[in-house]
């Protein structure tokens, strides 16, 4: 069920986090809306808006501001979460964001109905520290996004929408999200590392590829990836996934992440990254090519780990002072 999944799984408890996103794409542009709840180990719950815009032709306009909201409102029966006037819902989101660095705000819709894609196996899922899902794998976009005053009308433009919950991050992780009109061929897949204990756990990579309609998942093992790039090549009984996925590191914007005990991590995000893959089925000739997907600049990315990257100068902004809004009662 798509907008089950996007029901709060957060229940109160210290030591959790939840998060809700969008990814749109438009053209040579990309847009990051982000809504999250942090409830640190110590201290009250900490919840955030997120904002990002990427330019492919022009890098100097990308930038990312997040700030805390106030009126924070949790209902495990309504999907989304509610901030003050601001809330990320089931298929739109309105919010604003106002601080020294400008000021931004969106209302936007999006097509719900398709099935929820994990992109965890659900074994693995039920005791990984953090779930990812993706509610909305793969919808068409509307609304308006306004910046400093720059008004952005969206009509039907490509994007997805994922939920995330748990009590830490990953380590390390890559993650993307491709789509091609041509093709038909929609890629999901991320690729981490983790901890148990002191001990960092292998890389483990899943992906799910839908064509006509039908998800397959895909895995592999090891690390193909680093900052900017990522080489793909992973399989199932009966096809394969081979490609690469990139992102100049212009075209990367830094946002630190804190889990609930205040350890940092530090994720490399780009809505114009560009993707290359093709699907390939076993027959009884050996491999044959059933699919290819082309992205130049409309693939979402991001790369994250325990450590900055010097390499990537845009980052997100953090607006400290919550927004002058009237509070609601949590």
């Amino acid at each position: 069920m798509t907008e089950r999944d996007n029901l709060p799984r957060w229940d109160g408890r210290r030591g959790r986090y939840e998060a809700w996103f969008l990814t749109v794409s438009r053209g040579r542009e990309g847009y990051w809306i982000r809504a999250t709840v942090r409830a640190p180990v110590a201290g009250p719950p900490e919840p955030r808006l997120w904002f990002a815009r990427f330019d492919r032709d022009d890098p100097s306009r990308i930038f990312g501001i997040n700030a805390p909201a106030t009126g924070l409102r949790v209902d495990p029966r309504v999907p989304g979460v509610v901030m003050g006037e601001s809330h990320f819902g089931s298929g739109e989101s309105s919010g604003t964001i106002d601080a020294a660095g400008g000021s931004v705000s969106w209302d936007l819709r999006w097509e719900t109905g398709d099935a929820t894609w994990s992109l965890l196996p659900p074994a693995l899922a039920r005791v990984a520290p953090t779930r990812p899902l993706s509610p909305n794998p793969h919808t068409a976009v509307a609304g308006e996004i306004v910046v400093d005053g720059e008004r952005v009308i969206l009509e039907g433009a490509p994007g997805q929408q994922g939920h995330l919950y748990g009590g830490r991050h990953a380590s390390r992780w890559a993650w993307v999200h491709a789509a091609d009109p041509a093709s038909g061929l929609v890629v999901q897949a991320v690729s981490a590392s983790g901890r148990i204990g002191p001990v960092p756990t292998p890389y483990l990579t899943f992906a799910g590829v839908r064509l006509d309609g039908e998800w397959t998942r895909l895995r592999g093992r090891g690390r193909s990836w680093g900052l900017g790039w990522w080489r793909i090549d992973l399989a199932s009984r009966r096809h394969r996934l081979v490609g690469e996925v990139s992102a100049p590191a212009k075209h990367l914007l830094r946002a630190r992440y804190l889990d609930p005990d205040d350890t940092p991590r530090w994720c490399h995000n780009s809505e114009v990254a560009s993707a290359r893959l093709t699907l390939l089925e076993r027959t009884g000739a050996g491999w044959r090519e059933a699919a290819e997907l082309r992205c130049d600049g409309t693939a979402h990315a991001e790369w994250a780990g325990r450590t900055p990257a010097r390499d990537v100068d845009a980052r997100h902004v953090p607006a400290e002072a919550p927004p002058a809004r009237p509070d609601h009662a949590a």
